[in-house]
């Protein structure tokens, strides 16, 4: 393998290393986001979406990684899905009768 070509696998792999780390900070950023979402009209839920769909096609194009990560992000990625399919399509709101102090 000449000088050039190792240059090229040594970068390919750090930016894989570098795709998977960001790909992870992805999926803990929609995890985080879920946490204060309440329904799924909340602009939080879609940017919780979109979270997940990055992260996903940033894993599709990672070419080399161990299976471990692989599978602990795709862990994450599940996860990340359950947890939107569980959110309330709408909020549940009540009303309140208003009490006045006399």
């Amino acid at each position: 393998m000449s000088e050039r070509t190792q240059k090229l696998v040594a970068l390919r792999a750090r930016t894989d290393a570098d795709l998977i780390v960001l790909a992870g900070r992805e999926l803990d950023r929609g995890s985080a986001l879920l946490d204060v979402v309440a329904s799924q009209q909340s602009p939080f839920f879609a940017q919780a979406r979109k979270s997940l769909a990055t992260a996903t096609a940033i894993m599709s194009r990672v070419a080399d990684v161990d299976e471990e990560q692989r599978l602990r992000l795709a862990k994450k990625a599940a996860e990340l899905q359950a947890r939107l399919l569980a959110v309330p399509r709408w909020a549940n709101a009540r009303p309140f009768s208003a009490s006045v102090a006399s």
